[in-house]
């Protein structure tokens, strides 16, 4: 009777617990005080006297099996009851009574069976009860010896199948096993026979929970046994984690790789639990999966490959993962064990005899002698066998050179193995998912702690994600942890060295950063450092060591040390511009002096650094946005002028002269009388050497004009925005040159070449950049203009305005005459002497046949053509028939981007003539066609320029053999897709011109256009439209080839709509005679496969 008040009161009570928290839930969050008792105790009361109930001897009152099962199942009833509410499996005391009563039960009274069924339907239908049943089972076990309930359920679910429509009960099982492999993984062995049928199940959950349960088993063999008994069964299991790489599903194929990254941890005695014959198989296998298709399986392969360089068991060289180190001790090494087993060879008897003799010192040693284990620190240390046992070498000594030759062969093909994951790290760092991205970042820091030489490719690359936007909304962002892991790479130094060693070590880290750089580069690791000094993370001793490298006269100073203190000096003042503003004159003193002179690109650094002094530091206080200007005769621009008048045949001449034009128009009040000066003085200097005859022309060595051409090609034509101007020097001085010119002209001259190509390029970059300082001066004026409209509102002015025009019209119109009419046609302009002198340079090749003159001619004749849409009228012509003519790639280049800087400032001119822009696609020249395909891109995707029946030309880049044409294809489609049905408007032409005979490609290359151009087109419209138009070129065609190419690009549209599929049946009669061959069929039966599936 007693039982049974027991039994209602608990089943009441759960009923009323239940109906409370629903009643809770649906009114709101707040709990129900009116409760008079305290259920939670009520229950724990109960269950303590239900188990003290139990301990009676229930044998002596109940004799018969069926009456003792009865009262029995009062009891194990509530307790089960009591744990399918999530609550109460929650309360750790309940959950231990409930687990204990039906312990008791089972053990004592023969409820084992009853338990094993309900623990079963319990793992069917509650979520919430997978992990306690694992629980009860352990306690089952291991507190009171019951195993045969664990035994009998896993063995029930090996054979129990899953229905294909339950995706809940697979997920619960899985928990289930999981949790107990974890708490009982002798139990789990023992019936893993059976269990691993599941490993082929059609639910993914249950083969993820299988993979998880293996490497719970693995863990559990390899801290009992190590690598002794169980080693067979190890190596079997890890078998089987390397065939689930393969699984059809991701989320297996990622859970896998998530085991294998719990197995890297490293156990208490300081290994993985990975046994080393197995972890360059494993490291293979990741570096496939760098590949996969899923991010998410991606990512856990990044991850595991970093965990498996952080705990690599390679304790040689201080754990540094240094390839070339590995290579020489694995030599070392091999000589050893050869002369080793020739005194072996030679002392046999001996040896034997004191084998035998020492036999018991050693035994006890011969565990570690495994190549499973790493090899430890202790014997590493005493690696070098005993000098007085060298000429007799044991069989242990031979073991251990043994042991030790495959740690080292197994090192270097670890390091070869990460060697071949870094390309594809590189290109995963443009990946589009944040924490992909993160982990290789990590990755790359990791690999150059232990100073890995294939670490700095990845570092390099990894500088460009400074111009990433993402937000914090996923934690860390990008450029944080960008910025967090250049910290730990340059700027963390052990704490062991000295302040002063540890400055020095992070100044020498940042110099080497600039060290074999290109420009983008340079450009990306400016944003990172500024970004760092903004924030502070940048000390002030690091500063000043900087300046004293930059200011040091000592002689074995390398010029790139300097040259890199100076880089990093100025890109830190793009965010404090007091670093380069409190020592102009040190910045001048060595930058344009001795130091300079020698070292021309240190002066272009010294002007880079000096355009840092415009702007914030600069700032008048009374007035907003506004800086002041430097007077002529500040000491900056005299000695700039000075440096670019010294005698000189370095082609690093043209970048510094780049740069001190830029200064000049950056900083000074007048910079069109700077550099005015410097080209009459220039222009005096030439012609007044050139007027004697008989003089023979210097030429510079071929050398120097390709490098030359690849500088100009770089600094030269890619300026700013195309578009400036030079008016107005001295009235007296022009027409003095003037007529200067105009006298010489009548005779012959002889100049350098090189003399003259510097004059030509000054006057070049001169014209372009007074462009952009009228453009300056024009918004100025506006601004001007705008702040004194705000300041007095007249409407009475508005409306004159409105009939006359503003006069912000009339500043727009003053600008571009002077840009039209002023620069390159003024009497009073400079410039004007010097269009026909390029025009007569460039026209007459055959006489002014010196390469680089022919080069930086070019360059400064395209540079006028911005200026002038009348200057570029007369010469379109001659620059056309020079880029089709021309030898020189570097020429044809140049040209390509100045088409494209053309087309933006006079568009009805060039747009005409585009085709031999397009031409240039077919440029034998990988760079010309590379640059020509940029400008396209530029120009179709901003509307400059309409597509036209010319993309095919672009569709051929895509199958182009360097990557970074076909990657910029790939881009363009990709972009262009976007805009209003352009691919698909133009696919017809791309078909017809690629599938021509004449200027069409092979049939492979034209099948992987197609295949990606194709990708683009999902809508039915699109497709019904495609299958019209491609059908009715069967009827047309009586090439096999073009009958090929139709019908494989009609099996690659996606026939998602009935109608789709009948128009391509109304067209039968246009391809019905063109199936008998092959390939058409083959087409077609593509077809009907991808629509019948």
């Amino acid at each position: 009777m007693y039982g049974f008040l027991i039994y209602w009161l608990l089943d009441v009570a759960e009923q009323r617990s239940k109906m409370a928290s629903q009643n809770k839930v649906g009114k709101g969050s707040r709990k129900i005080t009116s409760e008079k008792w305290d259920w939670r105790n009520q229950c724990i009361k109960s269950l303590e006297l239900m188990k003290k109930m139990l301990f009676l001897d229930i044998n002596n009152i109940w004799v018969s099996q069926s009456e003792r099962d009865t009262f029995i199942n009062l009891f194990t009833k509530s307790i089960y009851q009591i744990l399918e509410d999530p609550e109460n499996v929650k309360d750790a005391e309940i959950k231990d009574l409930a687990y204990n009563i039906i312990c008791i039960c089972v053990k004592n009274y023969n409820h084992g069976f009853g338990a094993q069924t309900s623990i079963f339907l319990n793992l069917q239908s509650y979520d919430h009860l997978s992990e306690p049943m694992a629980e009860l089972l352990y306690v089952m076990c291991t507190k009171y010896e019951v195993n045969q309930v664990t035994d009998d359920i896993l063995i029930e679910i090996s054979k129990y199948e899953f229905n294909e429509k339950d995706t809940t009960s697979p997920k619960y099982f899985s928990k289930f096993l999981v949790k107990l492999s974890q708490i009982l993984p002798r139990a789990i062995l023992k019936k893993m026979v059976y269990l691993q049928n599941h490993l082929d199940a059609d639910s993914y959950s249950m083969r993820m929970g299988m993979i998880e349960v293996i490497g719970n088993v693995l863990k559990f063999l390899i801290k009992g046994d190590g690598m002794g008994k169980s080693k067979s069964q190890i190596y079997q299991y890890i078998g089987v984690l390397q065939e689930r790489f393969a699984d059809i599903n991701s989320f297996c194929r990622s859970k896998v790789i998530q085991v294998l990254i719990d197995l890297c941890e490293v156990n208490e005695e300081g290994r993985s639990s990975i046994p080393v014959t197995k972890r360059n198989e494993l490291v293979q296998l990741a570096v496939g999966r760098l590949l996969d298709k899923s991010s998410n399986v991606r990512r856990y392969a990044i991850k595991f490959l970093t965990k498996a360089v952080d705990t690599h068991p390679y304790q040689h060289d201080h754990r540094r993962l240094i390839l070339s180190s590995f290579e020489e001790q694995l030599e070392q090494w091999e000589l050893k064990l050869k002369e080793m087993k020739e005194k072996v060879r030679e002392h046999f008897e001996k040896i034997v005899e004191k084998t035998n003799k020492d036999n018991t010192i050693e035994e006890e040693e011969d565990e570690i002698l495994d190549e499973d284990i790493p090899l430890s620190e202790k014997l590493i240390e005493n690696n070098q066998i005993n000098e007085t046992n060298e000429d007799v070498p044991t069989e242990r000594h031979i073991k251990i050179a043994e042991l030790f030759i495959r740690s080292y062969e197994d090192g270097i093909e670890f390091i070869h193995l990460i060697e071949d994951a870094v390309p594809t790290m590189c290109k995963l760092l443009a990946s589009t998912s944040k924490p992909e991205v993160l982990e290789v970042m990590d990755f790359f820091v990791r690999i150059h702690y232990y100073q890995m030489e294939c670490a700095e490719d990845g570092i390099k690359k990894m500088i460009h994600l400074i111009w990433v936007k993402d937000t914090n909304e996923e934690g860390k962002s990008i450029k944080d942890r960008l910025i967090e892991s250049y910290q730990k790479i340059y700027f963390e130094i052990p704490d062991k060295k000295s302040e002063k060693d540890r400055i020095n070590t992070i100044v020498r880290n940042l110099v080497s950063l600039t060290f074999h750089t290109t420009l983008a580069e340079l450009t990306s690791l400016e944003q990172l450092l500024s970004t760092m000094m903004a924030r502070n993370k940048i000390p002030i001793p690091i500063i000043s060591k900087l300046w004293k490298i930059f200011t040091s006269n000592r002689v074995e100073m390398h010029k790139l040390q300097r040259r890199g203190a100076l880089i990093i000096l100025g890109m830190l003042a793009k965010a404090d511009v007091e670093i380069i503003s409190d020592k102009v004159d040190m910045l001048i003193n060595v930058g344009f002096g001795t130091f300079g002179k020698k070292d021309l690109l240190l002066a272009k650094y010294t002007c880079i650094a000096l355009q840092h002094y415009a702007g914030s530091g600069m700032k008048q206080k009374n007035k907003e946005s506004q800086y002041t200007r430097l007077p002529m005769s500040h000491p900056i621009f005299k000695r700039m002028l000075e440096l670019l008048q010294e005698p000189t045949k370095s082609n690093h001449w043209y970048s510094v002269a780049e740069q001190v034009i830029n200064t000049i128009y950056l900083l000074s009040e007048h910079p069109d009388l700077l550099c005015g000066g410097l080209i009459q003085t220039m222009t005096k200097n030439i012609f007044s050497n050139s007027l004697k005859p008989n003089v023979t022309t210097p030429s510079t060595t071929n050398e120097e004009s390709n490098t030359t051409s690849n500088t100009t090609s770089k600094e030269g034509i890619n300026e700013d925005n195309m578009a400036s101007d030079f008016t107005k020097n001295s009235q007296s001085q022009s027409q003095s040159q003037s007529q200067s010119y105009s006298q010489t002209s009548r005779n012959p001259f002889y100049c350098d070449p090189f003399e003259l190509s510097k004059l030509f390029f000054v006057v070049g970059h001169t014209a372009i950049k007074h462009i952009v300082h009228l453009e300056n001066i024009e918004n100025e004026l506006k601004r001007r203009k705008a702040s004194e409209d705000s300041n007095k509102k007249d409407t009475v002015t508005d409306d004159i305005e409105q009939c006359v025009g503003s006069t912000e019209d009339e500043f727009t119109d003053v600008i571009q005459y002077i840009r039209e009419r002023e620069i390159l046609y003024g009497n009073n302009s400079l410039l004007s002497i010097y269009g026909p002198m390029l025009t007569y340079v460039c026209a007459h090749n055959k006489v002014f046949n010196d390469k680089h003159l022919q080069t930086i001619a070019v360059l400064t004749l395209s540079k006028f053509m911005c200026v002038s849409s009348e200057f570029c009228e007369q010469n379109l012509q001659l620059l056309f028939t020079i880029l089709e003519k021309s030898e020189d790639s570097t020429i044809r280049s140049n040209i390509s981007i100045a088409l494209g800087d053309m087309t933006i400032c006079f568009n009805n001119l060039i747009d005409q003539n585009i085709a031999y822009l397009y031409n240039r696609l077919n440029d034998t020249n990988l760079v010309t066609k590379k640059n020509a395909l940029m400008v396209l891109t530029h120009l179709i995707l901003n509307g400059m320029v309409k597509v036209k029946g010319q993309i095919s030309e672009m569709a051929k880049c895509l199958e182009n053999e360097d990557e970074r044409i076909s990657d910029l294809a790939k881009l363009f489609f990709t972009e262009l897709s976007t805009k209003d049905n352009a691919v698909y408007n133009n696919l017809p032409d791309i078909i017809s011109n690629l599938s021509s005979s004449e200027s069409g490609v092979s049939e492979e290359a034209f099948k992987n256009i197609m295949k990606y151009l194709f990708s683009f087109i999902d809508k039915d419209r699109q497709t019904e439209n495609i299958i019209e138009k491609l059908c009715s070129r069967f009827k047309n065609t009586v090439n096999e080839r073009q009958w090929r190419d139709i019908a494989y690009c009609l099996s690659l549209l996606s026939y998602k709509s009935d109608k789709s599929i009948k128009k391509l049946f109304e067209q039968i009669k246009s391809y019905q005679d063109k199936l008998h061959e092959p390939s058409v069929y083959k087409s077609f039966l593509d077809i009907i496969t991808k629509v019948s599936s």
